[in-house]
């Protein structure tokens, strides 16, 4: 892609992160002012940074590379952290910095009710609101799809206390910041930012290049993360309730489903259907493609990020994936603190009765997303592997690139993820080419069905496991 000379920065950006696939699509290179860079959704519904060659051409304060959360010229999240936090903070290697570690749930108000799980990250905005720490909240909400921008969900400011609750729940869905961040250089104000964790770091970067972002933006809270969707995925779920693409106007991801576990919640589409518009709900388990494991209309990048945690945040809110919590259909949080205000917060906060939090330690937090660490520190040291062995270009991480410790099956199951990953969006755009949805199944099922077939034992093994039940039976047979 040719980029004028005068640019060399963004030109390098494109050749290593952009031309490679590892743009997360964030917006952060388009934050800059008199970025020639600006955001666009490629052919398969993922944001992308394009060139606007049209746009005037200047020298950048900024480094590109510098706020990019994927170059190999920015800081790493251990970097951004430790100068952020380590004064406060004890260090785990997993999550990063803490300074306390809580599971539970928000006990007043209806914040509970109206998040997607235990409404902490909501009510941990709005208080920040409400003790006069920061003037705004920039956080994602929903929006009325056009015909010239099909996006259902966009950063926008909330400056009440009801805006910032209309924006609560999960989006699993690609957003980027290009368009917030000039709001907050336009605005003066104190601002309290919400993001997945690559955004997070990029936030960071951004802040400690420019200074005005730097002494607007307050607080961050992070949101845990498997990794981010196209605008696909919420298609799919919405073509299995009778709404075809291009016809969605609205999706709510984590639909909370009376007396069923947390984990088996609800999807609810809001569409045309034969020129109707029709609202309907499933439960996530009956729809196709559900797994997050099989990694449907994920963006390359993700595969080669290390931070579940969004490490470089203020607090960190998810899903409290315990067996202890998960049978609750209201959702229960784990929360990562490391800012002594919001810390403060918490514990005021429990004492007076408004919250139900439970201290546990950072080994229960890792548990908590014991799938998430599995793929994105073991998976990923394989795949850093086996792009190192390729001589291809990829993002530096703080996992080292190996195959030791890394047994074959797994191997096999990690190179299966990433072409399920990689055909799945153009199964789609072939699907909707086509009209038909079935053939979207048609063309990943046979994938799913090999990549199922690595999580089972090997033959030898079952047969090892019947032969000891076997023999633990006439042993007890004979007692």
């Amino acid at each position: 892609m040719a980029v004028r000379s005068e640019n060399s920065e963004v030109a390098k950006l494109f050749k290593t992160v952009v031309d490679n696939g590892y743009c997360i699509g964030c917006g952060a290179c388009a934050s800059i002012n008199g970025s020639p860079i600006q955001m666009r959704l490629n052919k398969y519904g993922q944001f992308q940074a394009t060139l606007n060659l049209s746009a005037e051409q200047s020298a950048l304060n900024t480094s590109v590379q510098a706020i990019c959360p994927f170059s190999n010229e920015s800081l790493n999240e251990d970097q951004i952290s430790q100068e952020l936090f380590s004064n406060n903070c004890e260090y785990h290697q997993k999550i990063g910095y803490h300074l306390a570690t809580y599971a539970g749930y928000v006990s007043e108000d209806d914040f509970r009710d109206r998040g997607s799980s235990g409404g902490m990250g909501t009510w941990i905005a709005s208080n920040l609101l409400k003790e006069g720490l920061v003037d705004g909240v920039l956080h994602v909400h929903q929006r009325q799809p056009s015909e010239t921008d099909p996006r259902l969900f966009q950063y926008q400011l909330s400056t009440t206390l009801e805006q910032v609750r209309h924006g609560s729940k999960s989006r699993y869905y690609p957003i980027e910041m290009s368009e917030i961040i000039q709001i907050i250089r336009d605005r003066p104000g104190r601002y309290v930012l919400v993001g997945i964790p690559c955004f997070i770091k990029a936030v960071r970067l951004l802040m400690k290049e420019d200074p005005l972002l730097g002494e607007r933006i307050r607080f961050c809270i992070g949101l845990i993360c498997g990794h981010l969707k196209s605008i696909r995925f919420a298609e799919m779920f919405a073509w299995q309730c009778g709404v075809e693409p291009g016809k969605l106007l609205a999706i709510d991801f984590r639909k909370k489903l009376p007396d069923a576990d947390a984990n088996k919640y609800g999807v609810e589409v809001v569409g045309l259907e034969n020129g109707k518009l029709v609202t309907r709900t499933s439960p996530v388990q009956d729809m196709y493609g559900y797994d997050w494991g099989l990694g449907f209309f994920k963006y390359k990048a993700c595969d080669y990020c290390d931070d579940v945690v969004a490490e470089t945040a203020d607090v960190t809110v998810g899903d409290a994936w315990l067996p202890q919590y998960i049978k609750d259909s209201q959702g229960t949080n784990v929360i990562i603190v490391r800012h002594p205000i919001i810390h403060n917060m918490l514990e005021r906060a429990i004492a007076a009765g408004n919250l139900k939090l439970d201290l546990i330690d950072a080994e229960e937090v890792v548990r908590s997303q014991k799938s998430g660490f599995a793929h994105r520190h073991d998976g990923l040291a394989y795949r850093l592997y086996l792009a190192d062995t390729k001589g291809q270009w990829r993002p530096k991480k703080r996992i080292q690139p190996s195959k030791r410790n890394i047994e074959r099956n797994f191997q096999k199951r990690y190179l299966m993820r990433m072409l399920l990953a990689k055909e799945s969006h153009d199964a789609f755009k072939k699907a909707v080419e086509v009209g038909q949805f079935s053939v979207f199944v048609e063309i990943m099922e046979p994938l799913v069905r090999q990549y199922r077939a690595l999580s089972q034992p090997p033959t030898w093994k079952q047969f090892m496991w019947q032969f000891k039940g076997f023999v633990k039976h006439l042993l007890n047979a004979f007692i």
